[in-house]
């Protein structure tokens, strides 16, 4: 009872208490002022009360520093101290019932003071003393994975049997959390596809529960590949074949101080592969230049794609019209809702289209460029595509309307002639004073999609090459003089076999 009124005096001496000085250690001395003191000497803890200790397992021995205060009127005189872990009892009753935490105690063994003994002395004139506390992260992350859910504490006590203590900040209870850091790929797969004679692939990986202290490195392993690519054609249903190792090299994933993320360039060969084939390079991460991390079996699946030819769309935004036999914008009277032109094949737009001119009969002694009347089929229109392109595949798409969708079946042509040469009346339909090569020729169903039609392997090998495209539109589902369309497409190749089509 008298331990308590004493606790209590000394509690409100701190309240009224209204002189202050810093001493020199640093530490602001409350404590001043003689009349609200039992003794000369009060002794607290600097960082008192709840207190976070976040660790990680790469650094096992991190060190907490507890700053032990002496403060008083006279500071000549010595001064005791202990410092003691507060039993699971007492931390239940003091912290764990009011926070409605479950509260344990770390083990002995996971923990160690600077101090042989726990007793603080202070000598005349030593305002503080400092004591180190070294935890054992790993021993403490290990003990955590037995029970999870639980906040682990190391609770410390300042007492003492000769001097007063400040009841108010006696206490330390650290907030015990250990991370272990793992490494992760940040996506499970990755595709790439070999476009020339060499690819760079882009791996990245990520650095997770922890800011990235270190620069360290994680050495990948390709081990096992075949059975990997095997079981994952099974669960997949492809037909990827094991990249062989003399395609790639295989450097090691590098970790900056400050950076949880790492970027990795794998160079691959296309000379050990076979054209139109996939391949595939299942990677994990084998070991970790730095102890303590967590090594994931996770895998990260690198794809990669051969094809023969590679194929890119062709920009048509240059693209003009420099002939075409029959479109309703030339009517006299404007051409009305189908009169939006040989242009709208290639402005982007589904829902506009190209219409035949299905006017009077068409005179052919006027400008061929502004053919007014309609005319049976063929149809043909030239586009002049600006540059020289080898055509892989062409694109149709019927006009987006199920009851005028017009085009039964089209034939294409390709020149590369300096200029678009047009003869007299009697070439008007037939258009063929350039020197055309014959591409492909697709007959059409009559659907919303855009229907796509490959040039025959016999053309590809051949490397036709052209700016002007002849469009010859020779069947129609609905009376001869009647056509129509809303895009067309154009794919070109840029290289064969990995090398460049100049």
């Amino acid at each position: 009872m008298k331990h308590l009124a004493c606790k209590f005096i000394l509690f409100v001496g701190m309240i009224t208490a209204v002189s202050c000085s810093d001493s020199e250690d640093g530490i602001v001395d409350n404590y001043t002022d003689e009349q609200y003191v039992p003794t000369n000497n009060i002794l607290y803890v600097k960082e008192y009360g709840k207190q976070e200790m976040n660790m990680n397992t790469v650094e096992s021995s991190p060190v907490y520093c507890i700053h032990v205060a002496k403060a008083g009127i006279d500071k000549s005189l010595p001064a005791h101290a202990k410092l003691s872990i507060i039993d699971q009892e007492e931390l239940n009753k003091t912290y764990g019932l009011m926070d409605n935490i479950d509260y344990r105690i770390i083990p002995k063994e996971t923990y160690s003071f600077s101090v042989s003994t726990t007793d603080l002395e202070f000598q005349p004139q030593e305002g503080s003393k400092e004591v180190n506390v070294t935890f054992h992260s790993d021993l403490i992350y290990e003990e955590m994975k037995k029970n999870e859910g639980v906040q682990y504490v190391l609770p410390i006590r300042l007492h003492s049997e000769k001097d007063s203590v400040d009841v108010l900040k006696n206490d330390i209870l650290l907030l015990v959390d250990v991370k272990q850091p793992q490494i992760t790929f940040k996506k499970e797969e990755v595709h790439s596809t070999m476009k020339f004679k060499n690819v760079d692939v882009q791996l990245e990986a990520t650095l997770q529960n922890i800011l990235s202290k270190w620069d360290f490195t994680c050495l990948l392993s390709d081990d096992n590949k075949e059975v990997l690519v095997n079981e994952y054609n099974k669960q997949h249903g492809t037909d990827y074949l094991p990249m062989p190792s003399t395609a790639y090299e295989l450097p090691n994933l590098v970790f900056k101080k400050g950076i949880n993320e790492a970027n990795l360039t794998i160079p691959v060969s296309r000379t050990p592969l076979e054209s139109d084939r996939n391949y595939l390079l299942p990677l994990k991460i084998q070991s970790i230049s730095l102890t303590g991390f967590a090594v994931s079996d996770e895998v990260c699946y690198l794809s990669l794609s051969n094809p023969k030819y590679i194929v890119e769309d062709c920009d048509r935004s240059t693209w003009s019209v420099v002939f075409c036999n029959s479109d309703q914008k030339n009517a006299p009277w404007g051409g009305g809702e189908d009169g939006g032109g040989v242009g709208m094949l290639f402005d982007n737009n589904l829902y506009t289209y190209w219409h035949a001119n299905y006017e009077a009969a068409n005179d052919d002694n006027q400008n061929p460029q502004q053919f007014q009347g309609s005319r049976d089929l063929p149809h043909t229109i030239v586009v002049d595509m600006k540059k020289t392109v080898l055509i892989h595949s062409l694109g149709w798409a019927q006009r987006q309307n199920t009851d005028y969708q017009d085009i039964k079946k089209i034939e294409y042509y390709v020149s590369d002639d300096a200029e678009f040469i047009l003869g007299g009346k009697e070439d008007y339909t037939p258009v063929a004073l350039n020197n055309w090569e014959y591409l492909t020729e697709r007959s059409y169903q009559k659907i919303n999609d855009v229907q796509w039609e490959k040039v025959s392997d016999e053309y590809l090998t051949k490397k036709i090459k052209g700016h002007l495209l002849k469009i010859k539109i020779v069947e129609s589902y609905r009376p001869p003089h009647l056509s129509s369309g809303s895009e067309l497409f154009v794919k070109q190749i840029v290289a064969i076999d990995g090398e460049p089509v100049k």
